[in-house]
């Protein structure tokens, strides 16, 4: 874990902005580097499992690790856990008795096993996809991988050995991807890690998910309940973590995140945490979002 000084950081934007943007993305596609050699090195079909906490990044991640196996010449296949949820039946583990979407037990888990297997043995399943607005779950077309092929599975999951007990540790990688690093004022700490990745929620719920600012506090209790629960305690089972942090992305967000959070009223439960969070914002310059590169993995959030 590192620690980014405010300071620091809007010396770094205001001497050169677009230089330390590429610096702040080059540390994120290291790590990524890192790991496609790894994987790489697995002759024959291969399983990558990918976890992390909500606004991670893992989508992006995943995608992009595919993207550099395809260009070494290796077929891929994204998975995600999020197309196995259950259609009915989700488990009501919160002590007021409501839906707890956070739990394992809330995912297909013997589907997932079924078309990880079909897809590692015999190279060909079909796959589910999982509407969330309808809450249902369809398959579509036989998803094919030849022999060298390598699987990445990402989610919230990845990790939980529900999921990855049954299937074979021979040529499976374990990865697990967050915001790992904070933003410090001098000895103080002005976002922890999981400041940043509300940030990141919140301005994605609201563009890409239609989710009120005022909703995405009220599902984030239960987010946090369910990353204590069901995420962390596997996080140790990793072979490798990706620090996803881009030090400039508080600068990035800032006016859209200033703007969202404005719409909390006054009367809300959330008035004083959305008016401290509005002056820490404030403590950053502003990066325009022309800056950001068109694959950044802050594009999952605002682009």
């Amino acid at each position: 874990m590192a620690n980014y000084d405010v300071k620091e950081i809007n010396r770094q934007l205001k001497c050169d902005c677009e230089k330390y943007i590429m610096e702040c993305e080059s540390t994120y596609r290291r790590q990524l580097d890192t790991i496609v050699t790894e994987i790489n090195s697995e002759k024959g079909r291969a399983l990558v499992m990918l976890a992390g906490p909500s606004s991670s990044g893992k989508t992006t991640t995943a995608k992009l690790i595919s993207e550099k196996l395809t260009a070494l010449g290796r077929n891929t296949v994204v998975v995600s856990l999020d197309d196995f949820y259950l259609e009915q039946d989700i488990p009501r583990t919160f002590e007021d008795g409501t839906v707890d979407y956070e739990t394992v037990e809330a995912l297909d888990i013997g589907l997932i096993s079924t078309c990880l297997h079909r897809l590692i043995n015999s190279g060909e399943s079909i796959m589910p996809h999982f509407c969330f607005k309808s809450k249902k779950r369809s398959f579509g077309e036989k998803v094919t991988l030849p022999g060298d092929g390598i699987v990445i599975v990402e989610g919230l999951h990845a990790l939980n050995p529900a999921i990855t007990g049954p299937l074979s540790d021979e040529k499976m990688k374990k990865y697990y991807v967050s915001v790992s690093s904070r933003i410090t004022d001098g000895d103080r700490v002005l976002f922890s890690k999981r400041d940043l990745r509300f940030v990141r929620r919140l301005i994605r719920d609201f563009y890409h998910r239609n989710s009120e600012v005022e909703y995405t506090y009220y599902l984030w209790k239960g987010v946090r309940m369910g990353e204590d629960r069901y995420l962390f305690p596997f996080s140790s089972l990793a072979d490798r973590k990706i620090d996803s942090v881009h030090p400039y992305e508080v600068a990035l967000f800032k006016e859209t995140a200033i703007n969202l959070l404005d719409r909390v009223s006054e009367d809300s439960v959330y008035y004083e945490n959305a008016k401290q969070l509005k002056d820490k914002l404030n403590r950053f310059g502003y990066v325009e979002r022309e800056l950001m590169p068109v694959d950044s993995l802050l594009g999952e959030f605002i682009g």
